[in-house]
């Protein structure tokens, strides 16, 4: 607990110094391993840079939560579908076994497609592009 806090504390804090930045960010990180550590992260799985959990348990939780967004939500070509992609890029780059052959968005389309069925009633997000697809020119 104490370390979400002080990374709290580091995420909010003004600099006025920009060579201080470079500080901030490495403390940040380090605190971000110090949390993964905590929660059993093998070393091994943490990006060294950033901090940040790279286990095949954080990427599935990631995928599935993207999954469920879109699966409740649909999906926008310009809110869900970059930002998915751009998720998805980062985990290709640092575990690209984990993202090979793994289509997000297939099942996350099918999901939505499933869950606007069982509502019984069409999907009202006019710029879900799912049900709402952009015509072709």
């Amino acid at each position: 607990m104490r370390a979400n806090l002080l990374l709290m504390h580091y995420a909010r804090s003004p600099l006025d110094c920009p060579a201080c930045e470079a500080d901030r960010l490495t403390s940040m990180a380090d605190v971000r391993i110090a949390i993964c550590l905590a929660a059993g992260v093998s070393m091994d799985d943490i990006d060294p840079a950033s901090g940040y959990n790279y286990s095949r348990r954080s990427y599935d939780r990631v995928r599935d939560s993207w999954i469920d967004l879109i699966r409740q939500h649909g999906a926008s070509e310009f809110h869900e579908l970059p930002d998915l992609e751009e998720v998805r890029a980062s985990w290709a780059e640092k575990r690209p076994e984990f993202v090979e052959g793994d289509d997000w968005v297939t099942e996350a389309f099918d999901a939505h497609k499933e869950f606007i069925a069982s509502l019984g009633r069409p999907c009202r997000r006019t710029s879900c592009v799912i049900h709402f697809p952009a015509p072709a020119l």
